[in-house]
């Protein structure tokens, strides 16, 4: 398969930075540079053919757009390390990698992201979970996990020790869905 080379010029507040993606076509180029804008909170965007500025940020959308990631080995972040989170300077403004991945990926934008394998230069997307919280011990297949099993039968005690927490962990994650399903039926009532 080959690919073409195109130039992603972004902006934003009047700074401009310049990128090189790869694709195998034009859609795929544009499809690309609509998430990267996406994911920098960047204004707009112009693409061209020919070959951009190089550089690690470009490798690491190649990466993702190409998921180009092997599910078990970690990919450590050989770029800038602030609060020793992997991160990135561009538009004048500090990014960090996980949550920018998040963005570009269109996951939740409201969960918080932590990496799995305790490398804190692993910004492979496959080690990342995605929290309700800062400090929360569930993920949000955990914590869909946990729905399920109590949908099922099963006790809060048997929940916790399938997903290796507390009981009282499982018991307010529960009273918490319980009275947002309730709220939810409220409104549709209503």
């Amino acid at each position: 398969m080959s690919f073409e080379q195109y130039s992603l010029t972004i902006f934003k507040d009047s700074i401009k930075a310049t990128l090189s993606i790869q694709a195998i076509d034009h859609a795929h180029a544009q499809a690309q540079a609509t998430d990267i804008t996406k994911s920098l909170y960047a204004e707009k965007f112009e693409l061209s053919y020919g070959r951009g500025k190089e550089s690690k940020l470009s490798d690491l959308y190649r990466r993702l757009a190409f998921s180009d990631f092997e599910t078990k080995k970690c990919f450590e972040w050989s770029g800038s390390i602030t609060n020793s989170v992997p991160s990135v300077y561009l538009l004048g403004k500090r990014y960090y990698l996980r949550p920018l991945i998040q963005v570009y990926l269109d996951s939740d934008r409201d969960k918080v992201v932590k990496n799995t394998c305790n490398n804190t230069k692993c910004i492979n997307p496959y080690h990342n979970h995605y929290l309700n919280s800062k400090n929360s011990k569930l993920s949000s297949g955990d914590h869909q996990m946990a729905l399920a099993f109590r949908s099922q039968g099963a006790s809060i005690s048997q929940i916790a020790k399938a997903l290796n927490v507390h009981r009282t962990t499982i018991h307010r994650l529960l009273k918490d869905a319980n009275y947002s399903s309730r709220t939810e039926n409220q409104r549709h009532c209503a």
